[in-house]
């Protein structure tokens, strides 16, 4: 990161830069700490009561009033979104509980368990294929080559 010597923040606050210099050095700024307090040791006392001489005497009363109103704006919807959701998520229960409700008195559940031993002997009843286990010789070799490390290091103590 390049940083700004105290004459080019002179000339900045001065603005003698051009406008592309001086919005390239503002960014500068926010992120820069060393640079911040360059910057901010140029700003004398002659500054500050002329800058106090232009804000207005009701400035920090306006200011506080507009935060408030702010804050509390955002927490009504706040809980807007909520309550919307929770009866969003209130009525997916509701139509989940209802087929549920459904599926029993319809027995679906009933023929769901009278069906999974006739699955359980169907799965029994396939034919093995010929083809090797890759993922299981694969597992095998590990475990004998990590016994076989285990070993040797025991040995070498």
């Amino acid at each position: 990161m390049k940083h700004y010597d105290y004459l080019e923040w002179f000339f900045y606050k001065e603005k003698v830069f051009s406008e592309e210099k001086n919005r390239e050095m503002e960014e500068h700024l926010y992120k820069c700490e060393k640079c911040m307090d360059i910057f901010l040791s140029l700003i004398d006392e002659k500054e500050v009561t002329n800058s106090e001489k232009m804000i207005s005497k009701n400035f920090t009363e306006n200011v506080v009033n507009n935060v408030r109103s702010l804050k509390y704006g955002v927490q009504k919807k706040k809980k807007k979104k909520y309550r919307s959701e929770f009866r969003t998520m209130f009525g997916y229960y509701v139509a989940a509980a209802a087929v549920a409700i459904i599926l029993t008195f319809g027995g679906f559940y009933g023929e769901l368990v009278d069906m999974l031993p006739q699955v359980a002997n169907f799965t029994v009843e396939r034919k093995q294929s010929n083809l090797p286990n890759v993922i299981f010789n694969l597992s095998e070799k590990i475990a004998g080559r990590t016994s076989d490390f285990i070993k040797n290091f025991q040995i070498l103590k």
